[in-house]
């Protein structure tokens, strides 16, 4: 797959003050990043600006806070030191040259959406704004790619740059490539440190020796493919959207003590994240058109249709909203209260917490859009068997027909049911057999596997 680099690199200008030497800067920035353990073919100096990781600049603050003993657990550190607790509302001023790149701006909107959804102790807003306690500039460079920095003193770094080259890619691309500059600047390391071959196709080690880049508890420990907005390279066919491991990175670093209101998510946007589920609160007497019973189609209104389900009363609550495949129609009824809609054919749904909706059909799934997500699971349901075509044993290619697949399994009987598919990286072959009555092919190496259970 056609990768595009975001490692991009920009030369910002340090100009010196006060007599200071910019060599001399540059080369103690160097110094102490090899103390701290980033190796030396890492870090490059550029037009007076050093970096590592080939897009995150280093400021001689920020260089020289990396050698000092970490407070408390390590685990509250990353290789960049993260924003502190008296920053509450981070401003991100676009410079009038980015906003006149039209999928730069809205990409920029988006990525501090993405943020916001997820009730973190720090918001963002599209500045000039009022009561920020940090500002971040949103700057423009020539290329294709973006370049930020780490933290220092408890605050952002204060300046992104996102190439113009950028424009004639998808707004979601862009929103990808903002959201990931912005990790950076609020203390995010690449999620491939170690091997940036992993999403750039070539590439080494970015440097670790513990103080480099921290694990957070909870996320994976390899990275894969699409696996996270925060890999050093991305891709053309981006959503802009977070991965799993990337919103347990964002909980752990920056939890909120409120959750969010559901009405600043677009549920829309989650399509394709199956199983993906958000916490967000309800209003009192929360209105709005709705579509479906049990699965709703991702433009209802989730409050009322969290009332329609019985979730939550009238005077409004927390709920836990669950991101569903579309489906082929959708049935309205009057529960509680609430009247809602019937529909046809629609791209998208959700179903609400307390709500258990039989699984949509495994056909409505597409297994290969999964690959590099491995450990993810589907549950959905199977008809009557008839036939398809099946590739392996126990492990089985992702094209694969995965109920044909689960009657072969002996996970299911050919007269269907429900089965959970667990996504697995691909293997090198594939062996065809016979059980239960199907025959499976066997295949050289493929991509992408799954697994089936009950």
């Amino acid at each position: 797959m056609h990768k595009l680099s975001m490692s991009l690199l920009v030369g910002a200008i340090l100009v010196g003050c006060g007599g200071v030497d910019p060599e001399a800067e540059s080369q103690e920035i160097v110094s102490n990043l090899i103390e701290a353990g980033f190796p030396a073919n890492d870090i490059l100096v550029a037009d007076g600006a050093v970096y590592v990781g080939r897009d995150a600049h280093v400021t001689l603050e920020a260089s020289r806070e990396m050698l000092q003993a970490p407070e408390g657990s390590a685990e509250q550190y990353r290789t960049t030191n993260l924003v502190g607790s008296s920053v509450t509302k981070i401003c991100v001023n676009p410079t009038s040259t980015f906003d006149s790149y039209t999928n730069l701006s809205q990409g920029l909107d988006l990525a501090i959406a993405n943020y916001n959804e997820r009730g973190l102790r720090i918001t963002f807003a599209r500045g000039p704004a009022a009561d920020c306690t940090a500002t971040i500039t949103a700057q423009t460079t020539g290329g294709t790619g973006g370049q930020a920095g780490f933290p220092s003193g408890g605050l952002p770094y204060g300046n992104f740059f996102i190439g113009t080259g950028l424009n004639s890619y998808s707004v979601d691309v862009n929103e990808h490539v903002i959201t990931h500059e912005l990790g950076h600047t609020i203390g995010f390391r690449h999620s491939d440190y170690y091997n940036r071959s992993i999403s750039c196709g070539a590439g080494g080690d970015e440097g670790d020796a513990g103080v480099g880049a921290i694990h957070i508890p909870g996320t994976p420990t390899t990275a894969t493919v699409g696996g996270s907005i925060m890999n050093s390279c991305f891709r053309s066919t981006e959503t802009g959207e977070w991965t799993s491991s990337d919103t347990t990175a964002l909980d752990d670093l920056y939890p909120g003590s409120a959750v969010a209101s559901c009405s600043s998510y677009n549920f829309m946007s989650y399509r394709g994240q199956n199983g993906t589920q958000i916490r967000c609160s309800c209003a009192t007497g929360s209105g709005g058109t709705v579509w479906g019973t049990d699965l709703y189609t991702d433009d209802s209104s989730v409050c009322a249709a969290a009332a329609h389900a019985g979730a939550i009363p009238a005077s409004g609550g927390t709920v836990v909203v669950t991101i569903q495949p579309g489906q082929s129609s959708y049935t309205g009824t009057t529960r509680n209260g609430i009247t809602t809609n019937s529909y046809g054919a629609w791209g998208g749904s959700f179903s609400i917490n307390g709500q258990t909706p039989p699984p949509a059909s495994c056909s409505t799934y597409s297994f290969t859009s999964y690959r590099g997500q491995n450990g993810t699971q589907i549950r959905c349901g199977c008809p009557a068997v008839g036939g398809g075509a099946v590739w392996g044993t126990d492990i089985y290619t992702d094209d694969s027909n995965a109920c044909v697949a689960a009657v072969h399994a002996g996970v299911i009987p050919a007269s269907g049911g429900a089965v959970l598919v667990t996504i697995q990286p691909g293997q090198a072959s594939y062996t065809g057999t016979t059980r239960n009555g199907i025959t499976t092919s066997s295949y050289g190496a493929w991509a992408g596997s799954f697994t089936l259970s009950p």
